[in-house]
């Protein structure tokens, strides 16, 4: 009996052990947007300098209609090799479409860029939305300086939150409600 609590302990140390290397955090910015493996790559804080732009997103959006958006990001950082940056972006309602397979993709959960896409500050992907709801898009964009160290980088983040349009119609009294 002595053996088999010991034998008993000593996987529950193990156990111990073994979790308390594993990492299973979510990692993220200040606004929710995805980390990813992003900060193996690039560190630096967040950065107020690099703008993320993002274009053909309503300011309220029609339910279950796509959208075409482009996102883009600025920085007086000046890339000096070939990689210009990256971003991470989630969505908290609706669909996400890749619609530039070469330079974006799906991978975690996030909308992200390629390796091609690296090359790049500026991508496009596909939005349908959802049938009612406020949406929040949460994104994390990377100026890279383009050495090829993880240092150096930087690093902006940016909320947008919509809704949709609100229905209208007339009441017998002819008051728009």
């Amino acid at each position: 009996m002595r053996k088999i609590l010991n034998l008993l302990f000593m996987l529950c140390v193990i156990g111990l052990f073994i979790l308390s290397f594993s990492n299973q955090e979510i990692r993220s910015h200040s606004n929710g947007a995805p980390s990813l493996e992003c900060d193996e790559c690039h560190s630096g804080a967040e950065n107020e300098e690099v703008k993320i732009l993002i274009s053909g997103l309503p300011d309220n959006y029609i339910p279950n209609k796509r959208y075409e958006i482009k996102l883009k990001i600025e920085s007086g950082l000046i890339s000096e090799g070939e990689y210009q940056g990256g971003f991470g972006l989630t969505v908290s309602g609706g669909k996400v479409v890749v619609i530039d397979r070469k330079n974006t993709q799906v991978s975690e959960g996030y909308l992200t860029h390629t390796v091609d896409g690296s090359r790049l500050r500026e991508w496009k992907f596909g939005w349908i939305a959802p049938a009612s709801g406020e949406v929040e898009f949460s994104i994390m964009g990377v100026a890279a300086n383009g050495d090829y160290s993880p240092s150096g980088d930087a690093i902006g983040v940016e909320t947008v939150k919509i809704k949709p349009i609100e229905k209208r119609g007339k009441n017998k009294g002819g008051k728009v409600i």
